[in-house]
């Protein structure tokens, strides 16, 4: 079960999911492009597309690292594991909670891609933004982007955290510009029974190092 980044279209995961092969199957939730859904509400709306006729783990992406930390903390019968990947569970910009109220009137599309490079996927250069990334974002209304960014402002999930006991992967990338190790080090301590796996990449850690990924990912579910 992958739960996506900001975009939640899910569209970036086509490389990982490759990567992984038939071996492993795969299912992906995506989130309404035109909908302002808070956490909760998305949670409700992963929580009914969950399997009830086999056993799965949950594998959650940046933005929706909350979501699987929620249900991770009250999991439904078959989830035997959950993986964390360049995510967090309370607000990453802790420094920016303040303009939580004004995240609504953020010009999310008109700003330089030179600004938006770090914050949407990753990449410090513009050359390195990959295309498929401008066009999942494109195909989401701007005020759920928005309403998304607010919704990460305002989140702490620490105290679910505390209560996860199945087994959790804690993916963390070495040259993440978007989510700071800060998060990581936050999950760990919370949680110090998690398996931490570092891997040299950017934020889109499972678009460019989907192999070295795919491999972590297979290693934790085949010793479930």
């Amino acid at each position: 079960m992958l739960l996506p980044g900001l975009d939640g279209t899910g569209k970036l995961f086509s490389h990982f999911v490759g990567a992984l092969g038939s071996s492993i199957e795969t299912q992906i939730v995506t989130y309404p492009v035109d909908q302002r859904l808070g956490y909760a509400e998305l949670e409700s709306l992963v929580r009914a597309a969950l399997p009830t006729d086999r056993v799965y783990v949950v594998l959650a992406e940046s933005f929706s690292g909350p979501i699987a930390i929620r249900i991770a903390a009250d999991p439904a019968e078959g989830l035997v594991g959950v993986i964390l990947c360049v995510t967090f569970a309370k607000n990453p910009y802790p420094l920016l909670a303040w303009a939580r109220p004004w995240a609504g009137a953020l010009p999310v599309r008109s700003l330089p891609r030179w600004v938006r490079a770090p914050f949407m996927w990753g990449a410090l250069s513009t050359d390195r933004a990959p295309d498929e990334v401008e066009r999942a974002t494109a195909a989401v209304d701007e005020v759920v982007l928005r309403h998304r960014i607010a919704a990460v402002l305002a989140v702490d999930e620490t105290d679910a955290l505390a209560r996860i006991h199945i087994p959790t992967l804690v993916m963390h990338a070495t040259g993440d510009h978007v989510v700071p190790s800060a998060a990581t080090e936050h999950i760990l301590r919370t949680l110090p029974g998690a398996e931490l796996i570092e891997v040299d990449g950017p934020h889109l850690l499972l678009q460019t190092r989907s192999s070295e990924c795919a491999a972590a990912v297979t290693r934790f579910i085949r010793g479930l």
